[in-house]
Parts: structure tokens; sequence; C-alpha cells
């Protein structure tokens, strides 16, 4: 383990992380040493990112307590109208609290760290408490996200990640999922429908030409990204709740972003759908979600 300033690193093995608790609880990059040189497993942050403590640019940050868009920021909960301030840019509330504020350090060895985010009750009404604890092994990592209601009435709560992978040529992605969401002009979900082929993930898709920022449904918690070129295959794994994959694969970009999530996008103004997947968190009850990443040589 080494510590500089707001950056910390930890190593197993040929493994490397660096997190910056200071900067959304976020990780700033995995990278796996070999004899051939460093391969970045996600993307790397930039210097920029790092200086200006921008978490959307960053290697994987946490959603909590909440994941992807709120529509217009406002919703009903168990009769209780919350109204959030939209995110710059977007006509929505986007992610969260976790990406947005600096985490403290509660415990650090050579290849493991605990972070902790207290939230006191303000426009987001309900106090609460979460734990993140990564680590690496020799299997690769893992992210444990611990999220306790401190209120004294039932919570929306809501948990994910949004890691950034790297993307190479020829990177193929397979994942079980059932169903997909369109999208409105804002990113809020606008119909379901079954698996078109070019996003037949179930089977297997290779990424280079497929561009897209959709919930996906119906998941098992398990997907595979193969990059061939580097003999490289991450397998993600959630551990809880998590029925939902958001695939992010923006065009031209060499990166592309598997979110597994508690619930779809917006949840908490669909109560009409059977799998929305917000929970109703009773007082002084947790909800925890871990995510292993599984890295092979192939």
């Amino acid at each position: 383990m080494i510590r500089n300033g707001a950056i910390i690193a930890l190593r197993h093995g040929s493994m490397t992380i660096t997190a910056t608790p200071d900067c959304g609880g976020s990780l700033a990059s995995w990278t796996l040493s070999t004899p051939d040189g460093p391969v970045e497993l996600f993307r790397r942050a930039s210097d920029r990112a790092l200086a200006g403590n921008f978490a959307p640019d960053m290697a994987c940050f946490p959603l909590v307590p909440f994941s992807n868009r709120i529509g217009g920021g406002r919703f009903v909960f168990q009769g209780r109208e919350v109204v959030l301030a939209t995110d710059p840019g977007s006509p929505h509330r986007i992610h969260g609290h976790g990406w947005s504020r600096p985490w403290s350090v509660e415990a650090v060895t050579d290849d493991a760290l605990r972070m902790e985010l207290v939230h006191r009750s303000d426009e987001w009404p309900w106090s609460y408490r979460v734990e993140q604890t990564v680590a690496l092994d020799g299997e690769g990592l893992s992210v444990t996200l611990d999220l306790t209601n401190e209120a004294d009435s039932d919570m929306p709560a809501g948990l994910g990640l949004h890691p950034y992978f790297v993307k190479t040529p020829g990177s193929y992605l397979t994942a079980d999922v059932r169903a997909v969401w369109d999208n409105d002009d804002t990113i809020l979900p606008s119909r379901r429908r079954n698996l078109p082929a070019a996003w037949d993930f179930p089977h297997g898709v290779v990424m280079d030409h497929v561009a897209l920022d959709n919930g996906f449904t119906g998941w098992s918690g398990t997907a595979t990204l193969d990059r061939p070129r580097e003999r490289v295959r991450l397998t993600m794994i959630a551990d809880g709740p998590a029925g939902h994959l958001i695939v992010y694969a923006p065009r031209g970009e060499s990166y592309l972003c598997l979110e597994p999530v508690t619930h779809m996008t917006d949840a908490l103004n669909r109560p009409q759908e059977a799998d929305a997947g917000i929970i109703a968190l009773p007082a002084g009850e947790r909800l925890s979600l871990t995510v292993r990443f599984l890295l092979s040589r192939t």
C-alpha cells in the first residue's frame, strides 16, 4: 500500500489499484503488470480528472443511494413528495450522492481499503451511512457497498457501480440479460422490448462498432468482457439484488461501461413496473452489494 496525498495505491501480486477517496470514493486505475508491459483493465483517470476531482472521468465510482436518472429530480415515495436539484446539463438528477462527495478512509492495508460516506437528511430527506470496501486478491478485484438507513422511516434505496472498462479492438461482451429499455431524448426509459440482434449479449457481441446507453433487465448477475488481442478476460459477478445492467458504449471511445445496478433507470417513478427494483429499506436496516471482477488470461 502506498498513500500519496489524496491517492492510495493497493497492490496484490501483479495487480495495482489506485483509489481517490476525496473524489467520490472513486478508483482511478486498475493495472496488470506483464512481461510485455502494463495492461490497463479499467480506463485510467486522466491527470486533469485527478487534479479537478472529477469522478465521471475516473476508472470506477459508486452509485448510492440510487443509480442513473430520476426524471426531473422528482418522485413520490410512500406518500412523501421529494424534489431534488437537477444536474448541470441534464433535466434529471443523476447517480445519487456518492460520486460527488468526499469519502473518509476508515481502514487501509497493502491490498484493501475501506471508505465511508455519511449523509444527513437534506433535500434527500433520509439520513444514511454507506461503507465501500475495495480489495485485491489472487482472482482479481472486489468492491462491496453496505448501505445503512439511519432515518426513522423507510428509505428508497439502490446501489450500483460505474466501472469504465478498456475496450480494445475485438472486445467481446457476453451478458445474460433478457430485455432492453429504449430511451427517450433525455435518456429515460420509454419502451421495453426484446433484445435486437445487434445487442444479443447472451450469445456475445463484438463491441467495435456498437454504440448504446441503455438499461437491460432480467440480468443474471454475470457479464464477461474478452479482449482477445491482449488475452485478457474480465468476468463481472454481482452478489446482491442486482437484476439490472446498464451498458454504456459511446461511439468512437476506447472504453465501455457495464454498470451492475439494483434498479432500472427512473425506478422511483415507475411503480407500475414489477421489476423496477427500488427497495424500501426499513429504518436501521442494511442493503449490500458485492461486485467481483475476476481476471484471467486466455
